[in-house]
């Protein structure tokens, strides 16, 4: 007890600052001279806090620092501000809110978190409200419908977000600032470990987002925003709960969140549980199905997630510091496997025993893949307002993850992949000097990587980087200016290996068994080669300079050039093995492998990808329409990416196969007629991405509004296409809002992609429709939602260009959700 006191009374006198009797008050409207009511005023520098009441006016009293500026935030205004500099006497402050067409909300993720219509850089962000009406069970489904965003799409169980048409280790998913640390940027087939249920706001960086986040983030940054560390003091408690159901999966969701406290002390938990079916899709899942394949099912789609938040937060007038736990457990199925093990199963008991089938394998072999993720993750974060002269913030993040996963075959465990990984952030802001005001910080991140078992496609290693960057910005007349950049050092160590590399080449794969009796054990180059690696050390400096004019009222223009360089990754470097979820054979860059499948015991330099990025950004965000469009051109040096070689490589098992078929029958020459894995190489090439994304709407009436978004990329390197570029894009939503009943329904339609790379098919265009109803009353207290949303309701059979698994995994059929949801 004594010991818990005195630790109290250490953190309150750290977060107190000189005492002074300051009173702040004024009153908030419009441009037409009506009250703003339930605007949030802030003290930039604190966690001063007030809202305007019904005629608008806010008060602050005893506000205990000399510099004062104010922040007004409303969601259907635009953010006003105003620095009244060093004061000692009380204060009548007014402000006049210029009405927004769009919702503006802060975005936390960009250094100096300026608003949505503020941002220099393209971004999106989605607030609770639309998140509670879109969130999917995978991130990358909730968001592919925002502009310029899509989905790796690995079947309804795991998908990431792709990005002007980036992913893995280009787009940086975040949870409020620090790293997921997960392994989804290892493999499509991994799920992304941050959850929804409770966030209050998930905000999307188009275009590079390196100087706050890492060398690592070229393509954007995806950060989810939740309230597990409390930030302000709350009195009593509140918070909300939800019960689902999805027809499409036999799907049953629930989830609550709850915040309370009293004085100092702030607590959260939060927490869901999911349990899904496989689900129902129009067809078969396979383009080219066998006999057997099931019709109007994905086999190995279920899903079953339990996840549990708990934070707890010191909270006083001059700063915070608070920590959070969570536990997630999910088991989900790996799309386009179940059938295919099941098969061979049944061939290689015929070839081989020619007897009788066993039905208790057979129950095992249709459970297909499952990956068993376990994850603990610890989060602590605090602020420290005016801590020094010359300082107005100082702000500390750090987060623990231990992660786990095994990929469980044929009901057998099998590889288990485990990722261990810190983050640390410290981050100062300064006070205005010649009109900048900025943020420097510095970041440490270390990772420490294993994967054991047949499927550990990449050695044990640790990635481990130190950075230290600066964000400033200054405003003159109406042009916002803003400068940046990010010095970092990436140092990556990998444990010894063996790579064996058996390769069946194509063309011989189908010269009949006549060629395969003349050249018996030729048909195939079989060698092993053992590779010590050295450390792989890079030093990264990144740069941005851009601009936000605002030329006319309720118009602006953004321009932003960047160069960017960027560390290759733990999986492009090292990968050297079969990945069976994305059914290949990966090899990574530093194996020198010539065309015909040879690898070198010479291993290969590598280079830091380097990218120049110019973004313009259009819009319009007052009146009774309004639009926001970017344009992006990206010219990358040494771009990484994987590509189809048009080899083949055998698995071990097949290998055994073959030999024991010899061994019995003696006759049986049929190896060059199976599949194999097809071999990806990870190569380095001059590239070049451009494209658009745009979003308008405009308001027909005062209940109906009509929204029309589209995108389009184009990636080409050297003299071929980037694989997996998503189509272009064109989508529609007319939404209705009347009191307590809101509508929408809308269509998304993509078109053909026959833009494609060496060696990777075309995909057919499909259109999408969606609809949704929510009813809001009040009843006792409590603020009750009845909603429910139909998904793909002409039950289109749609194949997503961007997901390894578009042939084997198409999305889901007809979907109607229906629940409740409860805010107290």
């Amino acid at each position: 007890m004594k010991m818990r006191s005195l630790l109290s009374l250490s953190i309150a006198g750290l977060l107190s600052a000189p005492v002074y009797a300051t009173t702040v008050t004024g009153k908030v409207t419009d441009t037409a001279g009506q009250p703003v009511a339930g605007a949030e005023v802030k003290i930039e520098g604190s966690r001063r806090v007030a809202y305007t009441d019904e005629n608008g006016v806010y008060r602050f009293n005893d506000v205990k620092q000399p510099h004062i500026h104010l922040h007004v935030y409303s969601s259907n205004y635009i953010h006003g501000d105003n620095d009244l500099g060093d004061v000692n006497a009380d204060q009548n402050v007014d402000f006049v809110l210029q009405p927004a067409s769009v919702e503006n909300i802060v975005v936390t993720a960009n250094a100096l978190q300026s608003s949505v219509l503020e941002s220099v850089t393209p971004v999106t962000v989605i607030g609770a409200d639309k998140l509670r009406k879109i969130e999917a069970p995978t991130l990358g489904e909730t968001l592919k419908n925002a502009p310029g965003v899509h989905s790796t799409y690995f079947g309804p169980v795991s998908s990431s977000p792709v990005i002007r048409g980036n992913d893995g280790p280009r787009v940086k998913i975040v949870q409020n600032g620090l790293d997921v640390s997960d392994v989804s940027r290892v493999g499509p087939d991994h799920n992304v470990a941050t959850t929804l249920s409770s966030a209050t706001q998930v905000e999307v960086l188009r275009g590079p987002a390196t100087l706050q986040y890492g060398s690592g983030a070229i393509g954007g940054v995806v950060n989810v925003v939740d309230k597990r560390i409390p930030q302000y003091q709350i009195d009593g408690v509140e918070g909300e709960a939800e019960t689902s159901y999805s027809t499409v999966n036999n799907g049953s969701y629930t989830r609550a969140d709850v915040t309370g406290g009293s004085g100092n002390i702030v607590w959260h938990v939060d927490g869901f549980y999911r349990d899904t079916d496989n689900a129902d899709i129009p067809g078969f899942a396979s383009i080219e199905p066998d006999e057997d394949e099931p019709y109007g099912e994905l086999e190995s789609s279920a899903m079953e997630t339990r996840n549990v938040v708990a934070g707890l937060s010191y909270v006083a007038e001059e700063g915070y510091f608070g920590f959070a736990v969570e536990q997630l457990d999910n088991e989900y199925g790996v799309p386009g496997h179940s059938h295919e093990h099941e098969e061979e199963h049944d061939e290689d008991e015929h070839d081989e025993l020619d007897g009788d089938h066993d039905e208790d394998d057979h129950d095992h072999e249709e459970e297909g893949v499952l990956l068993d993720v376990d994850m603990t993750r610890y989060q602590a974060a605090g602020e420290w307002h005016s801590p020094f002269e010359g300082l107005t913030n100082l702000k500390f993040a750090a987060a623990y993850t231990d992660y786990e996963h095994a990929e469980i075959e044929d009901g057998e465990p099998g590889t288990v992949f485990t990722n261990e990984s810190s983050d640390i952030r410290l981050s100062a802001y300064h006070e205005e000097v010649n009109g900048w005001h900025g943020v420097f910080g510095l970041q440490f991140n270390h990772s420490d990587y294993n994967a054991v078992g047949e499927e550990a496609f990449t050695p044990a290693n640790t990635t481990s980087s130190y950075a230290l960057y600066v964000v400033e910005q200054k405003k003159v007349g109406d042009v916002t200016f803003e400068l940046g950049g990010r010095l970092e050092r990436t140092t990556l160590d990998a444990e010894a290996s063996e790579v064996e590399l058996d390769v069946l080449h194509e063309e011989e794969e189908h010269e009949g068994e006549e060629h395969d009796e003349e050249h018996e054990g030729e048909e195939h180059e079989e060698h092993a080669v053992a590779f010590n690696f050295p450390d792989y050390d890079f030093t990264s400096l990144s740069l941005s300079a851009g601009a936000n004019w605002e030329y006319q009222e309720g118009h602006s223009i953004a321009v932003t050039l960047s160069r960017s360089e960027r560390a290759p990754s733990q999986q492009e470097l090292f990968s050297a093995g079969q990945h069976l979820a994305t059914q290949s054979y990966e090899v990574g860059l530093v194996f020198d492998m010539d065309e015909e499948g040879h690898i070198e015991e010479d291993l290969r330099s590598v280079n830091e990808e380097v990218s120049t990025n110019l973004d313009i950004t259009f819009r319009k965000f007052t009146g009774s329409w309004g639009y926001s469009a970017s344009f992006f051109y990206n010219q990358a040096d040494d771009y990484i990416f994987q590509t189809s070689t048009g080899l083949i490589a055998l698995s071990e098992h097949e290998e055994h196969d073959e030999h024991e078929e010899e061994e019995l029958e003696g006759e049986h020459e049929e190896h060059s007629d199976e599949e194999g894995l097809p071999i990806y190489y990870f190569q380095q090439a001059d590239a070049d991405i451009w494209g658009f994304e745009a979003e308008t709407y405009v308001d027909l009436t005062d209940t109906l509004r009509l929204t029309v978004f589209g995108d389009y990329i184009r990636a080409e390197v050297e003299d071929d296409n980037l694989p997996r570029t998503p189509p272009m894009r064109f989508g529609s939503e007319l939404s209705y809002v009347n009191d307590g009943l809101s509508a929408d329904v809308g269509f998304t339609w993509y078109d053909d992609q026959d833009e494609v790379a060496s060696f990777e098919t075309s995909t057919d265009g499909y259109t999408l429709v969606n609809a949704s109803v929510q009813y809001e009353f009040g009843s006792q207290g409590i603020d009750w939602v009845l909603f429910a949303r139909g998904e793909n309701l002409t039950d289109e059979e749609a194949r997503v260009h961007t997901s390894f698994l578009k042939d084997q995994a198409p999305l889901p059929g007809r979907n109607f959700t229906m629940g409740v949801r409860a805010l107290f």
